[in-house]
């Protein structure tokens, strides 16, 4: 869910149950007032739905004011989502990971696959693109690509 959508873990954890929503065909994530007091609306890929509908018919009664608590019902904090990331990454083989890092590849992923850097800016409920500079490494392919495409349209001297 964190890699999927950029949130931050206080985002992440006070989700209310009614934040996904339908516009037309599409579902989205409802993501309301975060760190920066604005509201944001979220892409969801149809699989991310598929498990937040079955985590929450098999955990979560239907009156749960949040959309994903813990499987006791408690919200989830920062710690317990550490924790649980974690054991999902020592499974995978992985380090030490830390939620935060997820936002961060999340951005540099979007930014090297061609997403402008107001998108990305606007996913991350960010207001100033320097904020979103700090997250997004570019590739050295998507910076060479991008320069021989301007360049390559450049009129000849």
């Amino acid at each position: 869910m964190l890699l999927r959508t950029g949130l931050r873990v206080s985002e992440f954890t006070a989700l209310p149950a009614d934040a996904v929503v339908m516009f037309g065909q599409a579902p989205w994530l409802h993501v309301p007032v975060g760190k920066l007091r604005d509201d944001r609306y979220l892409p969801l890929h149809p699989d991310l739905v598929d498990l937040i509908d079955r985590y929450r018919a098999e955990y979560v009664p239907d009156d749960h004011p949040l959309l994903l608590p813990r499987e006791n019902g408690r919200a989830a904090d920062r710690h317990s989502v550490t924790r649980i990331l974690n054991n999902a990454a020592t499974a995978a083989g992985l380090g030490h990971i830390h939620p935060h890092q997820l936002r961060h590849t999340l951005a540099t992923q979007a930014i090297n696959r061609g997403m402008s850097l107001e998108a990305v800016a606007a996913m991350l409920g960010h207001h100033s693109l320097t904020m979103t500079l700090r997250y997004a490494k570019i590739a050295n392919r998507a910076v060479a690509e991008e320069f021989f495409a301007v360049t390559d349209a450049q009129p000849e001297p």
